[in-house]
């Protein structure tokens, strides 16, 4: 990125950046926690995605220092260099594959009780592509991701709008990522007792509300009601999507199956800024696709109201765990 000279080359980083990102790292990350446990899988996940809410916090403000320092490409030069130093050598000694490869059990050796949910389900991709609960996650993690990126590459003229001056905008974005935090904590907690279906509206409340609030509103208050409702959504669709596919389908078909469901995350991270960008060019405001963004969001919050809970018994085709047959 700090080489790029035309809209080509810019095409060119942006793709590689969201594939690493979002396509690469996220997927990894979370197949890893995924694997080591599975009762206390819900808070496992949020606690390693905090990451993502601090970074949230801290790099808008980094961002906005090394430019004003070094210039926009001294400051992707300063973030490769400093993704060199943290991420590589964390990736190179911490990261393993299951615990059962090490002679060792899932949720760090916690003994099972009598009041454990029902035994580990195993789906692989095909049966669970069949399950409604499998859309449904992905049409929230779609929304979310199409929604949230375009609201946050488009976050300083929406403030701009709404009257908020460049340096309240970055205090809200560190305001989102506090919120992000303390939600991703919250939920997971929440999926380790709860269906992750349950807690769908949740997200999607939040997300509805955040879309709403510039679409209608403007002045300090509506922009700290929209950064609080942005960074609850995140933060709680986070956790879900962290947990909920390994809560439903398993581990030993897990990569396959969120591979296929991060076609539809990246997807969103991917499209949802283009209506924003039509929007203003043809309105002049963001007021029309926010109001579709907020009923999409409401719809797909309803629709966790309708869709049942994927029977193991309908996993013809599954293959058996490799567990279940070294047993």
């Amino acid at each position: 990125m700090a080489s790029v000279q035309s809209a080509l080359m810019l095409l060119i980083g942006f793709a590689f950046l969201r594939g690493a990102a979002i396509g690469g790292l996220s997927l990894v990350s979370q197949q890893v926690v995924n694997l080591w446990f599975v009762r206390r899988r819900g808070i496992a996940a949020a606690a390693a995605s905090l990451g993502l809410a601090a970074g949230s916090m801290v790099f808008p403000q980094l961002i906005d220092f090394l430019i004003s320092r070094l210039g926009w490409r001294g400051a992707y030069l300063a973030l490769a260099g400093f993704v060199a130093l943290t991420i590589l050598p964390v990736a190179a000694l911490l990261f393993r594959d299951r615990p059962e490869k090490f002679g060792l059990s899932p949720d760090a050796g916690l003994a099972l009780t009598a009041k454990d949910p029902r035994p580990e389900p195993s789906f692989s991709r095909q049966p669970a592509l069949r399950t409604g609960v499998f859309w449904l996650l992905c049409a929230a993690g779609f929304l979310t991701n199409a929604v949230g990126t375009a609201l946050l590459l488009n976050h300083f003229s929406i403030m701009q709008t709404a009257g908020v001056a460049h340096v309240d905008a970055l205090t809200l974005l560190a305001l989102a990522g506090g919120v992000q935090a303390v939600a991703t904590l919250g939920t997971g907690f929440l999926v380790d007792r709860y269906e992750p279906r349950r807690l769908v509206p949740l997200a999607m409340g939040m997300l509805a509300l955040a879309s709403a609030l510039p679409a209608f509103g403007g002045g300090v208050t509506v922009s700290w009601l929209y950064a609080l409702s942005l960074g609850g959504a995140y933060g709680s669709q986070q956790a879900i999507n962290a947990a909920g596919y390994a809560q439903y389908f398993g581990r030993d078909h897990l990569g396959a199956i969120r591979g296929t469901s991060f076609v539809f995350g990246v997807a969103g991270a991917a499209l949802g800024p283009l209506p924003f960008a039509a929007s203003i060019d043809w309105t002049q405001s963001y007021a029309a696709v926010l109001t579709v963004c907020c009923g999409l969001a409401l719809l797909c919050g309803a629709a966790a109201f309708v869709v049942g809970c994927p029977s193991a018994t309908a996993n013809t085709t599954a293959i058996p765990s490799p567990m279940t047959e070294r047993t």
